[in-house]
């Protein structure tokens, strides 16, 4: 059999990460499309060349690594812009991430959990077995988004409306995790479903 593969998705700040963490607990292979994007972005690579050609030296930082604050804030206020970006990034994080599951499935993997944060939006879940929605509040979202990135309240929900809603994200998945702030019980329900999972895919 082929190696399974698992694509979990979800808005800015749901908790995607976390998710993984447990399934990398658990002993599945983890993938991040995130980390993945940051990689190709790196100096020297070609999407980073195409990045500065398109923005100018302003997104680079002085130790000449891509300034992604500096990025974020323009492609947030430029639908056009950030399109551009995005026709550069996301053919050369799914060439890397099918790349890095086809390691896995040559070193014998059962299973591999991939983040990919903009699955639907990309069109993506035809090259997954089982998607996983994570969700969460519209408020902790904007919170959480709010926090990490350093942003206000208003450039978080600009962030947001750059994706899909988690309403049309849960009804595209095949299965749902509700994220309600407790790490223990989000566990508990990443568990479950992969004892769900492992039943219908994997028990030979």
């Amino acid at each position: 059999m082929k190696i399974l593969r698992i694509a979990v998705t979800g808005s800015a700040g749901s908790g995607k990460s976390l998710v993984c963490q447990r399934f990398k607990e658990i002993g599945l292979v983890t993938l991040d499309c995130d980390v993945i994007a940051r990689h190709v972005v790196e100096p020297g690579e070609e999407a980073f060349e195409k990045i500065v050609e398109l923005f100018g030296q302003k997104v680079v930082r002085r130790e000449g690594t891509l300034d992604r604050a500096t990025l974020r804030n323009i492609i947030v206020n430029d639908v056009l812009l950030r399109q551009k970006m995005e026709n550069i990034l996301h053919p050369q994080i799914i060439k890397e991430m099918v790349s890095q599951i086809e390691n896995a499935e040559a070193e014998d993997k059962k299973a591999v959990v991939v983040e990919v944060p903009l699955l639907f939006e990309l069109g993506m879940e035809e090259q997954f077995d089982v998607t996983i929605a994570v969700m969460a509040k519209d408020m902790d979202l904007i919170k959480r988004i709010s926090d990490r990135d350093n942003v206000t309240k208003k450039d978080a929900q600009k962030i947001l409306d750059l994706q899909l809603s988690q309403e049309d994200k849960m009804t595209r998945a095949d299965h749902v995790i509700l994220n309600e702030g407790k790490r223990s019980e989000l566990f508990e329900s990443v568990d479950n479903l992969f004892n769900k999972i492992q039943k219908e895919f994997l028990t030979t």
